[in-house]
């Protein structure tokens, strides 16, 4: 018995150890939380451009599935896992890419813990996370390709509004990113070449905000295909919540295995502002949310704006009207 004794004594002591550390207290303002669990398949993937509404629809869905959330942990001046995964970042899926693969596996396994990326998080104790992301984009054909059984929304809104956000803001549209990529500039966007350099003689950041839209949304609309991700309108959740929000539902019940189960009354969020109301604008009726811009943005810009978007083929699924001009599941184009 006294041989077994440090035995014992040692394994408690690794037992706790262990226990310490996954008990961090991280030094944000939502303190420290457990998280149990780091399977990929038990993470929600959220998907858009920026000024999309989907901090709005992360704070339905945090609610809704009392999950931890992961807020844009690709954004690389403030996280360090992401140092090295400009905006925009596009990987041919059928090359191999072990140092981003290693990335995107830490992020949809949940092993990060930062400031900026946990600041919006409330729960304490989970299982499964939803990680928010408005720079992967052009990250989704690899994804879906290398994360298979995990589930992910793809959100869209009309790119004249989210630009035209992104600009009252004066956010810089980093195009810089995608240009230094050349598996990006001379792949799936050579052909949009003239488009882009017609667009970047213009010095306005509203016209660039709306190219930055097109490079971010040109990829996946072309190269998924569709059921690979569950596409989302915010003008169809702006619309009727309670419709979209069963639609989710209904797709994340494919994943029984995975706890990934939604209460079916209407969440607090649905009639709050988000998070990320930045101008701490009120919460508007629906016909001001969807088509406010239609008094604000100048003429001469709509037009400009609605020729880009053509000349990258994407006025099918938007143009002169505050709704999309067809439906999620025509959408994708992908084989």
């Amino acid at each position: 018995m006294s041989a077994a004794r440090p035995t014992i004594r040692r394994k408690l002591r690794n037992y706790r150890r262990r226990a310490a550390r996954r008990w961090h207290f991280h030094r944000s303002s939502r303190g420290g939380f457990v998280e149990w669990n780091r399977d990929y398949r038990r993470t929600l993937l959220l998907v858009s451009s920026a000024r999309s509404g989907s901090t709005w629809l992360s704070d339905i869905l945090e609610e809704s599935l009392r999950c931890r959330m992961i807020f844009e942990p690709l954004r690389r001046d403030k996280v360090p896992l992401a140092q090295n995964v400009p905006w925009g970042m596009y990987s041919d899926p059928s090359q191999p890419d072990p140092e981003l693969d290693a990335v995107l596996r830490r992020m949809l396994s949940g092993r990060v813990r930062n400031r900026w990326s946990d600041k919006f998080n409330r729960y304490r104790l989970t299982r499964r996370r939803l990680v928010k992301e408005v720079r992967a984009t052009n990250l989704l054909p690899r994804i879906v390709e290398n994360f298979p059984d995990m589930p992910i929304v793809y959100l869209l809104r009309h790119p004249i509004p989210t630009a035209w956000s992104a600009a009252k803001l004066h956010w810089l549209p980093y195009l810089k990113e995608f240009f230094r990529q050349p598996q990006l500039m001379e792949g799936p966007m050579a052909p949009m070449q003239g488009a882009i350099d017609d667009t970047m003689a213009d010095k306005d950041l509203f016209q660039r905000h709306v190219l930055r839209w097109c490079l971010e949304n040109y990829i996946p609309v072309n190269h998924l295909a569709t059921g690979s991700v569950h596409v989302v309108f915010y003008e169809d959740i702006v619309q009727d919540p309670d419709k979209e929000l069963d639609r989710l539902r209904a797709y994340l019940g494919r994943f029984p295995g995975h706890l990934w189960t939604m209460p079916p009354q209407r969440p607090a969020a649905v009639d709050l502002p988000s998070r990320a109301n930045y101008r701490e604008t009120p919460l508007l009726p629906v016909e001001q949310r969807l088509g406010s811009w239609r008094d604000e943005v100048p003429e001469d810009r709509i037009r400009f704006a609605l020729d880009l978007v053509t000349r990258f083929g994407l006025d099918r699924i938007y143009d002169l009207d505050v709704r999309p001009r067809v439906g999620v599941d025509d959408v994708l184009l992908g084989p």
